[in-house]
Parts: C-alpha cells; sequence; structure tokens
C-alpha cells in the first residue's frame, strides 16, 4: 500500500484567501492544512471592503451573522474636491440589487473569524517558513521544504502567500524562468489607518464614506462600526527608488507621516474640519507600497496551484484583492471537492487537470479585474492621458448617475461563486 500523504491539500500562507479555501475544505470535508510564515497573527492592515462577490460564499461558511455585527456597511459617499461638495453617491441599494451590501470591517478581526472558521491551530501552522517545493511526476506526492527542516507532502499544493510569492518564485525556477515576480511599484504609497470611535460622530454619519480630492493628493475614508473611520491615504515616491520598491510595508510608520501629508487638509468629518482630527484618533497606523501585476502567467503548474495576490496582485482602488483572492478559493475548491469526492480508482484526470480548469476559469477574470483597478486608481488621482484626468473625474464623479453606477458594477458584484456542495 502506498504511503498516505500529510494531507490532502496544502496551502501555503494563512492569509485571506488561504484561510478561505481552508474553511471550505473543512466544510466540504477535504483534508488540509495551511502553513504560515508568522509566529503569531498580530494585526496587519487597517480595514477591508468586502463586497457582494465575496459575500455570499461568506455566508454559506457561517460567517455572515458576525460581519453584520462587526462591520458597517456603506449606505452612501461625500465626494469634495478640495472644500467644494461635488455631491452624494447613494449606495443604499446594493443589497437590493446585488443581495448583499459593501461592508468594511477591521482586517484584524476578519483574519481572526477566517482563522477560527478554518479550524485554528488545528489547521494552521504558524512559523513555517517556506524554502521548496518538490513536484515531480515520478513521485506519488508534492512535498514542501521547510526552512527549520521540516517536510509535508500533499496531492496538491496552493500558493497564497501574496505579492512575494515564494510559491510563485518556485514555480518560475522549475520552468526554467527568471524566479522572480512580475509585479510592478506603481509609484504609490497607501497610508492607512483604523480609528477609535469618533465622538462628534452621530447616527446621520454611519455608513458614509467620503472620497476628498485635493490639488496635490486624495484621501478616502470608509466606515465602520461605531463611527470608526478607516482611511487610506496616497503619497507618490520616486517609482525609480530601488530602496522604495524593495519595501512592501514601512516600519516605524506614525501618525506624524500622515498629518505631514494630509493634516491640515479639510475633511467633513474632522471635529474641527481637519484630515489631523481623524488621524489622531487612529488606533493602528500602516503604510505600505502599491504593486501591481504586469504578467498574467497560468494560475497552476503540475499539482500547484496559485490564488489571491500570489497569482494576480492588483491596485487597492476599488478594493477587489480579498475579495478576488475569496473568489480564487471558491472556484478552486469547487473543482478538488468534485475530484477528491471520486474514488481514486475512478478518476478519470489527473489533480494537474484539474488545476489547469482552474487556472483557465480563473484568469480571464482575474486579469479584468486586475486592469479594471489600475484604470480605476488612474481616473481616481485623475491621471489620465492628454490631461483628460480632472475632466473626466468630475464628470464621473459629480454628474454620473447613480443607476449607471449600478449598471457597471453589475459585473464585478453580480458574480457571486458559491461552493457547490453546499
Amino acid at each position: 500500500m502506498a504511503n498516505k500523504p500529510d494531507t490532502q491539500v496544502l496551502i501555503i500562507g494563512g492569509g485571506i484567501g488561504g484561510l478561505v479555501l481552508a474553511a471550505i475544505c473543512r466544510k466540504v470535508n477535504i483534508p488540509c492544512k495551511v502553513l504560515e510564515r508568522t509566529r503569531n497573527l498580530e494585526p496587519v492592515g487597517a480595514g477591508i471592503s468586502l463586497a457582494p462577490n465575496a459575500l455570499k460564499v461568506l455566508d454559506q461558511l457561517g460567517l455572515y451573522e458576525e460581519i453584520k455585527r462587526s462591520g458597517q456597511p456603506l449606505k452612501k459617499i461625500l465626494i469634495h474636491r478640495n472644500t467644494t461638495k461635488w455631491r452624494e453617491l447613494d449606495f443604499s441599494d446594493t443589497e437590493r440589487r446585488f443581495g448583499y451590501p459593501v461592508y468594511s470591517i477591521e482586517r484584524h478581526h476578519f483574519h481572526h473569524m477566517l482563522y477560527k472558521a478554518a479550524g485554528g491551530e488545528a489547521t494552521v501552522e504558524l512559523d513555517s517558513k517556506v524554502e521548496d517545493i518538490i513536484d515531480k511526476s515520478e513521485e506519488e506526492y508534492v512535498k514542501v521544504k521547510l526552512a527549520d527542516g521540516r517536510e509535508f507532502s500533499a496531492e496538491v499544493v496552493v500558493g497564497a502567500d501574496g505579492i512575494r510569492s515564494i510559491t510563485r518564485r518556485v514555480l518560475a525556477r522549475n520552468a526554467g524562468l527568471e524566479a522572480t515576480n512580475t509585479i510592478r511599484f506603481t509609484g504609490r504609497v497607501h497610508m492607512s489607518g483604523y480609528t477609535a470611535p469618533m465622538p462628534n460622530l452621530g447616527p446621520e454619519e454611519l455608513g458614509v464614506a467620503n472620497w476628498l480630492f485635493y490639488d496635490d493628493s486624495i484621501l478616502t475614508t470608509w466606515p465602520c462600526i461605531d463611527n470608526r473611520q478607516w482611511f487610506i491615504g496616497v503619497k507618490m515616491a520616486d517609482p525609480n527608488s530601488v530602496q522604495e520598491k524593495n519595501r512592501s510595508v514601512w516600519s516605524g510608520t506614525a501618525r506624524e507621516m500622515i498629518n505631514d501629508v494630509y493634516g491640515e487638509k479639510f475633511h467633513p468629518f474632522g471635529e474641527n474640519g481637519m484630515v489631523k482630527d481623524v488621524v489622531n484618533r487612529s488606533e493602528r497606523i500602516i503604510a505600505s507600497n502599491v504593486y501591481q501585476e504586469i504578467s498574467f502567467a497560468s494560475m497552476s503548474s503540475g499539482r500547484v496551484a496559485l490564488l489571491g495576490d500570489a497569482a494576480h496582485s492588483m491596485t487597492s482602488f476599488f478594493g477587489q484583492g480579498g475579495c478576488q483572492a475569496i473568489e480564487d478559493a471558491t472556484e478552486l475548491a469547487n473543482l478538488l471537492q468534485r475530484h477528491f469526492s471520486v474514488p481514486a480508482a475512478e478518476r478519470l484526470s489527473g489533480v494537474d487537470d484539474v488545476l489547469i480548469e482552474y487556472s483557465a476559469r480563473r484568469q480571464s477574470r482575474a486579469k479584468d479585474i486586475a486592469t479594471f483597478s489600475g484604470n480605476y486608481a488612474k481616473l481616481h488621482t485623475a491621471n489620465l492621458p492628454y490631461g483628460m484626468g480632472p475632466l473626466v473625474r468630475k464628470l464621473v464623479y459629480a454628474y454620473m448617475p447613480v443607476w449607471m453606477w449600478m449598471w457597471y458594477l453589475e459585473w464585478l458584484y453580480g458574480y457571486q461563486p458559491v461552493v457547490d456542495a453546499l
């Protein structure tokens, strides 16, 4: 009798996509294990946007009620050009149209929800830094080697290990390609934070976001529970600076860094009408470089697959990075469940064929959304060809009817994958 693998599905990376895949595997009785390189689940990031295209499967997993208790649905967006109010964009119809609203929730809290749904410490191996992946056709299982000398075997390995994915680098090396990720530094640094409740805000501000377009920068704030604010500012950096390009998350980020750029600018939710009134209520501050995928290779090779940022990093301007990882995990889990539900002797194809089908299913949509996210960033920052940016931005944000926004978002929010076996 052949040796059994350590697990059927081995997931590299305990971020959003990896934990969602593990949670689904757990629901449909596919043995899995998650290898996460960090020693502790510490707070990372500020907030996260969960859109209808991700919420349906989270609802299936039994997480939606907790999201509703801990998150805040988006009701409307106030759009300002400097201190001039352009309009109020009503998003209250999103739930009726798509079945779910857009929620903002603290990222760390959401991460812990997924960790628990994935099985916690019974599933997730912390302090597990992957060093190599060995997928030889003559061997029955894929092997994963860790930096501490441990080895794991599985029928399939999934790289959900972010924009600097070791999985992707190994696949490139095995294919005889340059073992580097094909991400491009956009020249932008995102500075974000998550605040304590704002005491000067009341019930009328709950669910209200702000998009602020200044002469030299932009800032967005998203509503979170109890009138907490999740803010994202954008600072331009030198795109040719090697030091900046190699720094994903900035260390030692403080309120002063953000206030130096935005502090004295207008914000309608500031107690004194300034951004610093919001920033100074921050419980957590983070700054990180923004990258974008420039080459969309196959999302699988042999018995190894990629999902989320490891496969298709994108700008965060429309809040779809996490949502796309959740879509990937759902589609991949469906194919794996269908494959593993058939006895091994009766399967008509190998798991590598399953992963090829997964790549074919996800490749086009992931590329389209990454492209959309990049183009939306150009619109949002008024960085369009021939100096048309400011005019086009004003036409879209100040005058485009709400029904056109909802009509356009149908392709994005109307696609809601679910776990077939559930």
